[in-house]
């Protein structure tokens, strides 16, 4: 009869709206807002683990209609099994996190009731994403070395007079990426003993390097202040 009078109260409790009727006084308690979400957690927590219990204590009954070697379990005794039952998920939920921190230490963090990973191994993603940009940005400026080299091997030593003039394909002339820049030329008639800038990237990558072709073959990787300077001849 207790626990009946218990589950009643408590769903009375919670369906309760909180508003008095007009003209009526009503004793209440002013609660912060964190505070009234906390108490709002607990109850709904309280009434889980209250129906848990006598959720199983059905359940437990119901088999031991069928198996009589099973003794019939109290209200009070299913309240101590949920209770023990929560313990044990609880005590496993640890040894998981334990375990995934111990793997990798110090790459999770926690954020509000869950983890994230830190910034330190989003930081390495974005540096390993960064070179691996730039080694594509080296190997496609690469082949139009090779590209031009070719021109300069099939036209007496000369170099295309513009882009539209060269012998290979157009997208020798792509820089890689979406944003579909095209190198930078710079147009020579001879392949001379002087060393100059050929060819050159767009600053478009929003970093602080800027590669550029030389005639000797040389690929050469300076900030963008240092290639305008290389670029206007000084």
């Amino acid at each position: 009869m207790p626990v009946r009078i218990i589950l009643i109260c408590t769903l009375i409790f919670c369906s309760c709206s909180s508003m008095a009727e007009a003209g009526m006084p009503s004793a209440s308690i002013d609660l912060s807002e964190i505070a009234q979400l906390r108490l709002q957690s607990i109850s709904f927590f309280l009434l889980l683990f209250l129906l848990s219990a006598w959720g199983l204590k059905k359940l437990w009954n119901m088999l031991a209609r069928d198996f009589p070697k099973l003794p019939v379990i109290s209200y009070k005794a299913a309240l101590a099994g949920t209770f023990l039952w929560g313990l044990m998920f609880l005590f496993v939920l640890t040894m998981i996190s334990g375990a995934r921190e111990l793997l990798t230490p110090g790459a999770w963090e926690k954020d509000g009731r869950t983890y994230r990973l830190t910034d330190s191994e989003s930081e390495q993603e974005t540096q390993a994403a960064k070179e691996a940009l730039l080694k594509e940005r080296r190997s496609k400026l690469a082949e139009l070395r090779m590209a031009l080299f070719m021109h300069v091997a099939t036209h007496d030593g000369n170099y295309p007079a513009k882009m539209e003039d060269a012998s290979f394909a157009d997208e020798f002339w792509m820089q890689p990426g979406d944003l579909n820049a095209r190198y930078g030329y710079v147009p020579g008639e001879k392949k001379s003993d002087k060393v100059r800038p050929l060819a050159f990237e767009q600053a478009v990558y929003g970093d602080d390097q800027q590669l550029i072709l030389f005639t000797d073959g040389a690929i050469k990787q300076i900030s963008p202040a240092e290639a305008r300077e290389t670029l206007s001849g000084k």
